[in-house]
């Protein structure tokens, strides 16, 4: 036993250094001028927010100048939120941040749960087709039985049904490159979004055609939380200052996104602006490419592998424990272990992410208004009411943890029960009670008996790690998918990505056939072994 803690307590070691130096706002005294946190989605998000193809650590976009100017109008610093598009107002109200600048559409029925600004930008729908079809389409009445495909939650959702296409025919995808791909692949027939976003993807790939003239007109808008008058009101006083004095008409025309219908908004043009060759999505060229990539891509698989050391150790020792629990004589302890097992296993991980996210943020809050003010004393060091905000990345590792005990619970259940009953005999024989012959007999070669199976699922936990991207978590397969649809190479970067995570599960493979030869060296959990080391 003391061999294997010997192998294990540098692990150990590393996975509580790793939870400690996880960000955490609770210790961090409250700022006079508290930082304005902007919620974006960067992967894929061109031209509101996306990462520069040629420095993938900076995110850029006409929305980051936006707020960039806003927050220093404001005189206070801005802190970029990251989520995926759909959880970004769930974000707003869990109230991880204060606004929303990412291309929302202002609709009635958004209107009805949340506040939006002035308008800052007005666009219209704008189809594309695949260049060969150019002359045959012109309207949505040209694709009357076809297959159109859009950004899902978006207002080019609602157009379509409007003009009569049933669901089957509208091809919703997670991102704003996607639709693109799939009409220059053949997989859709057309793709509809609003103008600002045609432009940037198809404007500039010879396989797809713009086709048309925008039509059913819309606006942006930032979007703050309903109850956030005070700061809602100082967005649009802001906003309204940035369009008469032209700064806003200037961003746009250097990211050249200026028309004329920007000034029935009351936006003035501003002084002439170059354009940026990144609005239009021209990277470096290939021979900078490795250079600028490679050190996000780097980043990103040490998130990945941060995730696995810390989430897979604590998953294994809390499987161990649902195990003897499972086991135990108890009946109540039985069946709460059997209780979580069976929750656990039988709801997706992604979900737990999501529910754990953005459930505890509002349960926290609730907690802190209803109790005595002795204990909301108690937890204002630790945030106040937001002391259940916990940080994105701790968020991923805990829900990896959780979710796999269940699975490992059942794999340390088999191995407990594959150690021969004459084990237990012999152990009673020698004078071991229960839980000696437990810690010295049974785990040992339990978990030397399932530790193939526990490899197997540390394999699977280092590719499911990538999840968590949903929250925020910048892991190796957000960076690869922000890289690529940033450079439009998305294909090249899932290579990259599947290459990096094949040499990760590899690591993995050889780290635990590595730790198996070691134990059944050490005759690791036999009663010899134990017997040696009584006598030592």
């Amino acid at each position: 036993m003391r061999g294997a803690l010997r192998l294990l307590a540098p692990l150990a070691a590393w996975c509580a250094a790793c939870l400690l130096a996880v960000p955490s706002t609770h210790a961090a005294p409250q700022q006079p001028s508290p930082p304005l946190r902007w919620g974006a989605d960067p992967s894929g998000g061109a031209p509101f927010a996306f990462f520069d193809p040629d420095d993938p650590s900076r995110v850029i976009g006409f929305g980051v100048d936006i707020m960039e100017e806003v927050a220093r109008r404001l005189g206070r610093t801005l802190e970029l939120h990251r989520a995926d598009w759909l959880a970004l107002y769930d974000s707003l109200e869990a109230g991880r941040c204060d606004v929303l600048m990412n291309g929302f559409e202002v609709t009635e029925e958004r209107a009805a749960v949340a506040r939006f600004s002035v308008p800052y930008f007005a666009f219209g729908q704008q189809i594309v087709v695949r260049a060969g079809e150019a002359g045959a389409v012109r309207t949505l009445g040209d694709l009357a039985g076809r297959r159109v495909a859009v950004l899902n939650g978006s207002a080019s959702v609602d157009v379509l049904r409007e003009a009569g296409f049933d669901d089957a025919r509208i091809l919703q995808y997670d991102d704003s490159l996607a639709p693109y791909t799939e009409v220059a692949l053949g997989r859709a027939d057309a793709a509809l979004a609003e103008s600002i976003i045609a432009a940037y993807y198809a404007g500039a790939d010879a396989r797809l055609a713009i086709v048309g003239e925008p039509f059913a007109p819309g606006t942006y808008a930032a979007v703050t939380r309903a109850a956030d008058a005070e700061l809602g009101a100082d967005i649009d006083r802001t906003l309204r200052a940035m369009q008469a004095d032209g700064a806003l008409g200037e961003i746009l025309q250097r990211w050249g996104l200026w028309d004329d219908a920007q000034r029935a908004l009351g936006t003035e043009r501003g002084a002439p602006q170059e354009t940026l060759a990144k609005a239009r999505g021209e990277p470096s060229g290939m021979s900078s490419a490795a250079a600028a990539i490679a050190p996000a891509i780097a980043k990103g698989a040490g998130i990945t592998v941060l995730l696995t050391i810390v989430a897979m150790p604590l998953a294994t020792v809390a499987g161990l424990f649902l195990a003897i629990a499972r086991l135990s004589p108890r009946a109540w302890l039985r069946r709460a272990a059997v209780a979580y097992i069976t929750v656990v296993r039988g709801t997706p991980l992604l979900v737990q992410v999501f529910l754990a996210y953005f459930s505890l943020p509002p349960l926290g809050q609730w907690i802190y208004a209803v109790s005595p003010q002795f204990l909301q004393a108690a937890l204002d060091p630790l945030g106040g009411a937001a002391f259940l905000t916990l940080p994105p990345l701790f968020v991923g590792a805990m829900c990896l943890a959780a979710n796999y005990a269940a699975y490992e619970a059942e794999v340390h259940r088999a191995g407990l029960e594959a150690v021969p009953a004459v084990q237990w005999d012999a152990a009673r024989a020698l004078g071991l009670s229960r839980a000696q012959t437990l810690r010295h007999v049974v785990v040992p070669q339990g978990v030397r008996i399932a530790l193939p199976a526990i490899v197997n699922d540390l394999n699977s936990l280092i590719k499911d790690s990538c999840l968590v991207s949903v929250i925020g978590v910048t892991d190796l397969l957000g960076v690869c998918l922000g890289i690529g649809k940033a450079r439009f190479t998305v294909p090249e970067m899932l290579v990259i990505a599947a290459a990096v995570y094949l040499a990760l599960s590899v690591a993995g493979d050889l780290l635990g056939a590595r730790l198996e030869r070691r134990l059944r060296a050490r005759g690791f959990g036999t009663l010899e072994a134990h017997a040696r080391g009584a006598h030592a």
